[in-house]
């Protein structure tokens, strides 16, 4: 994918009624257009299955009831009208939905099912785990722009500020890939791991900050 699943644009796509000014610093001053715009639940669930250039993840705020504000146009303001002339204000939610609240109340038990629980280490896999890197993602289709890969040292490598500069830029509105941290497959629910020893990934950059120090000088002293 030539896009990343979690950038800036993507959360205030969300947070647009909550945050409505660091949308408008990154839109230059104005909102999008209106039918880009975060309008219904039907709608955005519908392009994130049908359209490949649409990779947002959900946020935080979707299982969280107390914080249903981001889902309601408070403020009033001005986000236009849809082709098919209907005014953008409150999100639309589902009809199962009784309110706002209600609704991430109820994603929140969804998140919490028996479904949720099974399928949930199949995600882990690809954001932090066997299937996030590698050969492994290439066959689980979940590979990104070579940039959403870059780390502290690779960023280091590179040899001119100008790349340097472009990367940053890169990681900044695009996102980068999380860290791996498992090298094996993540368990399901309440079951163990078949042995810990090789299961977490070294941190690279956390011993970088101890490079040349021995495990002596890194204890604390008491007082």
């Amino acid at each position: 994918y030539g896009t990343h699943y979690s950038a800036p644009g993507y959360v205030l796509f969300y947070l647009l009624r909550v945050m409505p000014e660091h949308m408008l610093c990154l839109q230059n001053g104005k909102f999008d257009v209106s039918d880009r715009l975060f309008f219904s639940m039907k709608s955005t669930y519908e392009s994130a299955l049908s359209n490949n250039a649409d990779l947002k993840e959900l946020i935080p705020e979707f299982y969280d009831p107390d914080c249903f504000d981001f889902l309601i146009n408070s403020m009033g303001l001005q986000l236009g009208n849809l082709q098919t002339g209907e005014r953008v204000d409150d999100v639309i939610l589902p009809s199962y939905a009784k309110s706002a609240k209600d609704f991430l109340r109820k994603n929140r038990a969804a998140l919490e099912s028996d479904h949720c629980s099974m399928h949930l280490p199949k995600w882990i896999d690809l954001i932090f785990g066997v299937t996030s890197r590698g050969s492994r993602a290439k066959s689980a289709r979940n590979l990104f722009h070579p940039m959403s890969y870059l780390g502290p040292v690779d960023l280091d490598a590179l040899r001119s500020d100008e790349d340097k500069n472009r990367a940053e830029l890169q990681a900044t509105e695009f996102g980068i890939v999380p860290d791996k941290l498992f090298r094996k497959e993540h368990p399901g629910k309440g079951e163990g791991w078949e042995g810990t020893e090789g299961l977490v990934m070294p941190d690279v950059l956390r011993d970088s900050y101890n490079y040349g120090v021995s495990s002596s000088d890194r204890t604390p002293k008491k007082e």
